[in-house]
């Protein structure tokens, strides 16, 4: 039986495969000259996947790695007992556990217009969505696009995938997406320390599978139910794979029947940046939903850094300016963190006790804070200003 994925929106392509027959009939504006590569690519993903097919394609300004994944979503669901996942080669390096994460900008996995060029806007951590930006009927086709995406692409900064919850299309989701070698996985709706720890057991045996070193593909639970934020502790400490906790304000209200105000939030963020400073790794804000409130966004950007979180979600790439300068430390901050230390070491040089700035004293917590700040400053110049 014939089996059609994808669509005509620009940038994508739909595809027809049918097991059991040969051939290729093409479908471009322009013919003569994308006929031939598109063509090759088709017979080269049918290859990879070991079924005889005939294939029909209408292109629309697709990636080759777009028609890849379509051509191998529609012959995985017409032939589900003879074709093979095609396995790509990828060279990603793992990244570091603590590195910069003051935006994490999500794009739907499902839709290869608005994936074009996702990894040139300057985002601190792509997020790559499986769940509720994806149809139902389209999450198999949207994980095998990822897979291909991950695969294709070589983002400037980190790269994750925000999968399915683990009991309902997450198991399936990781086993296909750990292929493109993805810096780590959201996982969302996170309640328990056994949610954790089932994705990482998961990851463990499909990284020992694939030849990848174990322990590398980081963890970010996201908490968006009233369960979640209260074991936020737990799930913060559950396995060394977290490096992250990330707020979803949007579930957790209509979970506790909140209203998405900055008072109704104040105690599941609140919770959320404690649980994560005491087990050592970052806090991520939800999402501001309003793309045309830029006044709004800079707000709650600022009164989230205050309360101690890292970085904030993003629905578009306008909003990353606004996000980083939040999240970054401004001139004022970073000349006075180089001041303290400076009158840090030069009270040490000559043997003072006390240390003193402005008519203040500089105690350990200021200095501390102070080279948090300058080593902070450093890394996200790429200059390692560390000290």
């Amino acid at each position: 039986m014939a089996v059609r994925i994808g669509s005509e929106e620009k940038g994508d392509c739909l595809v027809e495969v049918e097991p059991g027959r040969d051939g290729v009939t093409v479908e471009t504006k322009n013919k003569d000259l994308l006929e031939g590569g598109i063509r090759a690519v088709v017979r080269e993903a049918v290859a990879a996947l070991g079924v005889d097919a005939s294939v029909r394609i209408v292109e629309t300004g697709a990636l080759d790695y777009v028609i890849a994944a379509r051509v191998e979503a529609a012959a995985r669901a017409a032939a589900p007992d003879r074709a093979l996942p095609i396995v790509p080669s990828v060279d990603r390096a793992a990244s570091q556990r603590d590195r910069p994460r003051r935006s994490r900008l999500y794009a739907p996995g499902n839709r290869p217009r608005l994936l074009a060029g996702i990894e040139v806007h300057g985002a601190d951590c792509i997020l790559l969505d499986l769940e509720d930006a994806v149809p139902l009927s389209e999450k198999e086709a949207a994980r095998i696009l990822v897979k291909h995406l991950l695969a294709t692409i070589r983002f400037p900064g980190e790269v994750w995938v925000r999968i399915n919850p683990i009991d309902a299309g997450g198991c399936g989701d990781v086993e296909e997406i750990v292929l493109g070698r993805p810096h780590g996985i959201c996982l969302p709706k996170a309640e328990s320390v056994a949610d954790v720890r089932a994705l990482s057991e998961l990851l463990s045996r499909i990284e020992l599978d694939r030849g990848v070193d174990e322990g590398t593909t980081w963890i970010m639970p996201i908490l968006e139910t009233a369960a979640g934020v209260l074991h936020a502790e737990e799930i913060a400490g559950a396995d060394p794979r977290v490096v992250a906790l990330a707020f979803g304000a949007e579930d957790y209200t209509r979970d506790v029947g909140a209203r998405r105000r900055w008072d109704a939030l104040l105690y599941a963020r609140s919770r959320i940046v404690a649980a994560a400073a005491s087990a050592g790794i970052q806090a991520s804000d939800t999402v501001f939903a309003d793309l045309d409130d830029v006044s709004g966004l800079a707000e709650e950007c600022a009164r989230a850094r205050d309360l101690g979180f890292d970085g904030k979600g993003a629905i578009n790439p306008r909003q990353l300016p606004a996000i980083h300068r939040a999240f970054s430390p401004t001139k004022d901050e970073l000349d006075y963190a180089r001041r303290v230390v400076a009158a840090a070491e030069g009270a040490e040089a000559n043997g003072a006790g006390a240390v003193a700035l402005d008519g203040r004293m500089v105690d350990r917590p200021v200095l501390e804070r102070a080279l948090r700040t300058i080593n902070y400053a450093g890394r996200l110049a790429g200059r390692g200003e560390e000290r």
